[in-house]
């Protein structure tokens, strides 16, 4: 017998299908279309004991090719939509960073009605979409925001691209992070002739294509702006957020699938009968069916036996009580890898409000690092707004473009400070009253909320707008 093979002995199986579910050599999961196919780390890059290799080949560059990166944009999306765990970790950073959604102040009247048109535009809906921005962020690690201008009226439309149908980034040959052109390849589904007469009324196609079509289209970078995290200086693309948990969520899927058959297999139990050795001292014959099988008293039967009978019921001895902490140990690696703690996970016993508290500075640093990620973001998108109005001639050229990105507050105890802080700075004559007005997140625009609170206080001396 080898080592390997002594060492694979006393490894236990659970142990050993968590190890081969990481490295990759022994389990592959089948996945169905939707989830990418076939997916396995490769084989060759470890060695028999868990070891990988450091090095790497330099002619084959360091972005990931690709067929790979959606494999992995797909297995991200699957887990997003089926499993609970990684719905719950892209869910709560949304709901923190984006609350009930962003606001903006422009410091030009003027500037203010071209970004409010923008934004409450049905065609662009950034209500939602800035909540899709931050799912999709996380669940492929990038964003590509396309935009369509109108040069005769400066109006600007935002769309999303799939980054599943961007295939390729051709960059500056002197600078990898200036984009030159996306190619784009997607289907441009078909309709059945019956669907397309229903629609138009009449026997004619219309616009509709009656068959699939595969689309390959050439972007100028110009038109789009390319958001990426978990990325470094010499890649191209973003990479999902949940990349680093997937192996993770699938031990615990199996996990939680084998408690389940060893819960069911405790369940389980059978009767055993003692007998004399005199027959005549028994209670009577084994009672059987008509197939032959022996009769078991069913639940709730009341059994009348001779005092010389005995009569067990045996349970299988599983072993199965001390099985809470292996199932913990895999969500706290679910929970290092996406800096969301075990206890927003469906388990609030596992601290109290104090520690609670000053455990979860980690994550409110992650929620503010990506509130500041977003503002830059949506300062892009407004500048480009503002850039199609002066070139349509709505704005004039001396603007002032400055503005001012807000989020709503992380923390409920958040709202008290900032408010506090808000109202001494402003009595102490360090702010002004509307500036103090436009660094509070939930006020979308401070000229509005003035003309509010007059209206509603007509009997006070209005409040003049700054």
């Amino acid at each position: 017998m080898s080592l390997k093979d002594i060492v694979d002995a006393l490894v236990p199986p659970f142990m050993r299908r968590i190890n081969d579910a990481i490295r990759g050599e022994r389990v592959s999961e089948s996945q169905s279309s939707v989830e990418g196919g076939e997916f396995r780390i490769d084989p060759d890059d470890y060695d028999r004991w868990g070891w990988r290799r450091v090095s790497r080949d330099v002619a084959a560059g360091d972005n990931l090719d690709s067929e790979a990166h959606r494999t992995i944009l797909r297995r991200a999306y699957a887990a997003w939509c089926r499993n609970p765990l990684a719905g719950q970790i892209v869910n709560l950073t949304t709901w923190f960073v984006m609350g009930k959604g962003i606001g903006f102040s422009a410091a030009d009247p003027r500037v203010q009605e071209i970004l409010t048109g923008f934004w409450n535009d049905p065609e662009n809906d950034m209500r939602a979409v800035q909540h899709w921005m931050s799912n999709e962020l996380q669940i492929y690690g990038e964003i590509f925001c396309r935009f369509f201008v109108n040069p005769f009226d400066g109006t600007v439309r935002m769309a999303l691209v799939d980054p599943l149908e961007i295939r390729d980034i051709v960059t500056d040959p002197d600078d990898i992070r200036k984009p030159v052109v996306y190619l784009r390849e997607y289907l441009k589904s078909g309709l059945p002739e019956e669907w397309i007469d229903a629609f138009t009324g009449h026997g004619g196609t219309g616009w509709f294509p009656t068959s699939d079509e595969l689309v390959k289209e050439v972007i100028d970078g110009q038109e789009v702006l390319h958001v990426k995290v978990n990325n470094v200086s010499n890649r191209k693309r973003g990479l999902s957020e949940l990349y680093r948990v997937l192996p993770w969520l699938d031990a615990f899927d199996r996990w939680l699938e084998d408690r389940l058959a060893i819960n069911k297999a405790r369940g389980a139990f059978a009767f055993l009968r003692k007998v004399p050795s005199v027959p005549s001292k028994a209670a009577g014959p084994f009672e059987t069916d008509s197939s032959g099988k022996y009769v078991v008293p069913k639940p709730g039967s009341i059994l009348v036996v001779h005092e010389s009978e005995e009569w067990e019921v045996l349970s299988p001895s599983i072993g199965a009580d001390d099985a809470k902490e292996d199932g913990r140990a895999i969500k706290l690696m679910i929970s290092a890898g996406s800096g969301i703690f075990e206890h927003y996970f469906g388990d609030p016993s596992t601290g109290n409000l104090a520690t609670t508290r000053s455990m979860e500075l980690p994550m409110v640093k992650k929620f503010e690092d990506r509130q500041r990620l977003f503002e830059n973001v949506f300062g892009k998108i407004f500048q480009r707004v503002i850039e199609a109005g002066i070139r349509s001639g709505i704005l004039p050229a001396g603007v002032d473009r400055k503005v001012e990105v807000s989020f709503p507050p992380i923390a409920p105890e958040d709202v008290a400070s900032l408010t506090d802080t808000l109202v001494k700075q402003v009595e102490s004559g360090l702010l002004s009253k509307d500036s103090a007005r436009r660094m509070i997140p939930w006020i979308g625009d401070p000229s509005v909320e003035v003309e509010n609170i007059n209206n509603e206080q007509p009997d006070k001396e209005p409040i003049e707008q700054g």
